[in-house]
């Protein structure tokens, strides 16, 4: 296991194409963590710089405090499990030993390496197999297998692992990972555009966008408090609502509503101008078919089943929100009554890029 640190990551592709813009990153040693972002972010790219299939156009990568960026990707101790399940036209044996015959182990330390691997991912009633004769779900659990079997892995990287899973495969191999992870507290990362896969598997994630790392951290810090509009919409099924507004005699004016804010929140916002971004998500919203106090008439257009809860899609005038609600009689055409409680906006800088409140 190893502290893995990014200092000023900068990647440039052939054509002048920038896919990491100046990533600097610390991820703690037995850390799980995950890059989420949409694709095309720079993600993978980031992926494969620290695992060594890239040099850095600038930049330095470091396990612990020793610089790696040089280093080629056999000398790295690092395991990686790519989108597409790996499986050799051999037995599932010779796949996890592959590695470790390639690294020198002797005969009876490869033996017992597979073995406890095999014991750990579920796969001993397989060893004889051929490998790539197997259904997708089992072929990844030997790419797994393979990417655990040395010793002392540095880190273990895992590029959209279940994307090419079948549906009902992936939750149980998601269970896995998060299993063997814990287990083993090796330094992990998880690459995906999935945030249901990157928060059960991962402790903090950093959310990518454009080549940049715009925000690293837990889940209810990403959920409660987004640094910026992108993480607020990325993050969240649906994400959060964002809507311009003005600040005037101490209200929030969105054109057909506003809302009342206390003094102290007026004030502080005053300092950085009249327009902002209100943020907030579709589950902090107050819905009611009965007036109530503070609160503002929309009409529902739209209303979709999640779980047990409703979205429903509520219009003011030109203004569409979002709304999470459980009451079952709200019906398409229905007028309801929606409070936004001032504990739960975010007030964001006109860009959108900066939190304020």
């Amino acid at each position: 296991m190893a502290k893995i640190t990014l200092k000023n990551i900068r990647h440039v592709y052939r054509g002048n194409v920038e896919a990491v813009r100046g990533v600097t990153l610390e991820i703690p040693d037995g850390l799980p963590i995950a890059l989420l972002g949409p694709s095309g972010c720079g993600k993978t790219t980031l992926m494969k710089i620290i695992a060594g299939l890239l040099t850095p156009t600038e930049g330095r990568v470091y396990f612990d405090d020793n610089d790696v960026t040089a280093v080629p990707p056999h000398l790295r101790n690092v395991g990686m499990v790519f989108q597409f399940p790996v499986a050799y036209s051999m037995s599932v044996f010779d796949n996890i030993a592959f590695p470790l015959r390639c690294a020198g182990y002797p005969t009876n330390e490869i033996r017992k390496r597979v073995m406890e691997v095999a014991e750990m991912i579920g796969l001993k009633h397989l060893l004889d197999a051929d490998g790539m004769k197997l259904p997708p779900a089992e072929r990844q659990k030997v790419a797994l297998a393979r990417a655990l079997a040395r010793e002392n892995l540095n880190v273990l990287i895992l590029d959209e692992p279940l994307t090419n899973i079948p549906p009902e495969e992936r939750v149980r191999l998601r269970i896995l990972l998060k299993k063997i992870q814990s287990s083993l507290m090796v330094t992990s990362i998880f690459v995906t555009h999935d945030q249901t896969e990157a928060f059960t598997f991962a402790k903090k994630v950093a959310v990518m966008k454009d080549g940049r790392i715009v925000q690293f951290a837990d889940m209810k810090t990403l959920f409660e408090r987004p640094a910026n509009t992108f993480v607020g919409f990325f993050v969240g099924s649906p994400g959060m609502n964002i809507l311009d507004c003005t600040l005037e005699e101490g209200r929030l004016n969105f054109g057909p509503f506003s809302i009342q804010i206390s003094s102290e929140m007026s004030k502080h916002l005053e300092r950085y101008g009249k327009r902002f971004k209100l943020g907030i998500r579709p589950e902090n919203l107050e819905v009611s078919k009965s007036e109530m106090k503070d609160a503002i008439q929309f009409k529902c257009t739209f209303r979709e089943l999640s779980g047990s809860a409703l979205i429903l899609t509520l219009r003011k005038d030109n203004i569409d929100i979002a709304a999470r609600t459980f009451d079952p009689t709200i019906r398409e055409n229905d007028y309801v009554w929606v409070r936004f409680p001032v504990d739960k906006v975010r007030i964001y800088d006109e860009s959108g890029e900066k939190l304020i409140l």
